[in-house]
């Protein structure tokens, strides 16, 4: 049987807060996803994939699912094994209104699922399936001129929502927000707005200096211990840390300076990175610091798979959660990194010089965006076998999903 190989793209609200997940699949890494490739067998490796191997609470927690369908999946009634509740089905935009198919999707509407139009283009004799739709994405690499994005609201029914896609920048979310779209899908919260004169505030400025003292070369644990023992809140976020379930220590920690040593050196780094991203995260999108965090575990994994003299676990997780650090501080990474004086291969990396973190980390990103061809390059380059990269995402979503049910 073919590897099916699951991603997933965040859809937001005007807030910017994940409002569903579009479900990102390749059948094998062997061939492009193509033309060729039977968009039937395709979905159905979606659905399968994610009801038994991933599983939909993993994949989507308790967000919506928006799968593609094509018109042999619709007439199949496929979208029946998924459940209503946790289900979008995305028709594509090769899906002819034949009688057939409008009595299909009035099928799906009886029984409690939402409809979205993929890719719509509106054409002549599409007005019923426009009627049954409850969500219209319109591609904005396509539908480029304002006034047709403006068009297509105006003259939309108004109980259809319209959901703006392939959104590149802040301008174009704007754009969109004030057009009347309230759904947006795309990699537009990831690119740094630089503010220049932006100023941090007290608490981020005290999490770079913590992390600038946790990144030096000799980890000084008393220097550590003194920077945290400042800040009660910290003092009580590292306490309930070293104390929590997943550290798994038998006996309760009372003493900063204890817990610090107990962490030890990595621990330690990990941890102020966590909670410095938390930080600084506060006025973003919150699918920002998730990112961070899937990016972290994902380039830890790899890492430790890799198992390469000059890469560790720790430097893998190191260069994924602060790959977005950038856009979360809203300053150009040069200017952020002096502050932090992280290991020259991380500093270097995150760049974009090339080195072994840097290619770890094009890997996890281009998996992140479904750029499948990039994958199979990255992995071929690497060495990676592709079956691995299916289990460590799969262990990823795992991790992610038990530090939501702890915190």
């Amino acid at each position: 049987m073919e590897e099916v190989f699951i991603g997933r793209q965040a859809i937001l609200d005007q807030q910017k807060k994940v409002y569903a997940y579009e479900i990102l699949f390749r059948s094998g890494l062997k061939n492009a996803f193509d033309p060729t490739l039977d968009g039937n067998i395709a979905t159905q490796s979606v659905m399968v994939g994610a009801m038994l191997e991933f599983g939909m609470k993993k994949l989507v927690s308790d967000r919506k699912a928006f799968i593609n369908f094509t018109e042999q999946n619709l007439l199949n009634r496929a979208p029946k094994l998924l459940p209503p509740e946790n289900v979008v089905v995305e028709i594509l935009e090769t899906v002819q209104p034949t009688q057939d198919i409008l009595e299909a999707v009035r099928e799906l509407k009886e029984d409690g699922y939402k409809i979205a139009l993929d890719d719509f283009v509106l054409l002549p004799g599409y007005e019923p399936l426009i009627e049954m739709a409850d969500i219209i994405k319109v591609d904005f690499r396509i539908t480029s001129s304002p006034k047709e994005r403006l068009k297509l609201r105006e003259i939309m029914p108004s109980h259809i929502r319209l959901l703006a896609e392939k959104i590149e920048t802040e301008e174009e979310f704007q754009q969109a927000l004030d057009f009347g779209y309230v759904l947006f899908q795309g990699y537009f919260f990831c690119k740094p707005t630089i503010l220049r004169q932006k100023k941090l505030t007290g608490n981020a400025i005290s999490r770079m200096r913590l992390l600038k003292e946790v990144n030096r070369k000799d980890l000084d644990f008393a220097s550590v211990t003194k920077a945290i023992s400042s800040d009660t809140n910290l003092v009580h976020k590292l306490l309930t840390y070293i104390n929590s379930a997943g550290i798994g220590l038998s006996n309760h920690v009372s003493n900063l300076k204890q817990a610090t040593l107990l962490l030890g050196a990595a621990g330690v780094r990990r941890w102020v990175t966590l909670i410095s991203l938390q930080t600084f995260s506060e006025d973003k999108p919150p699918e920002l610091f998730t990112l961070s965090l899937l990016r972290a575990k994902f380039c830890e994994l790899i890492a430790a798979d890799l198992n390469r003299p000059c890469l560790t676990p720790d430097t893998g997780f190191l260069i994924g959660m602060f790959s977005l650090l950038d856009v979360l501080l809203s300053q150009p990474m040069e200017e952020v990194l002096k502050e932090v004086a992280l290991a020259d291969d991380l500093n270097d990396a995150l760049l974009g010089e090339d080195n072994d973190l840097r290619r770890i980390l094009d890997l996890v990103i281009a998996y992140e965006q479904g750029d499948w061809d990039k994958v199979a390059s990255c992995c071929a380059h690497e060495k990676i076998a592709p079956d691995k990269l299916k289990a460590n995402y799969d262990t990823v979503l795992e991790w992610y999903n038990m530090l939501q049910s702890v915190s």
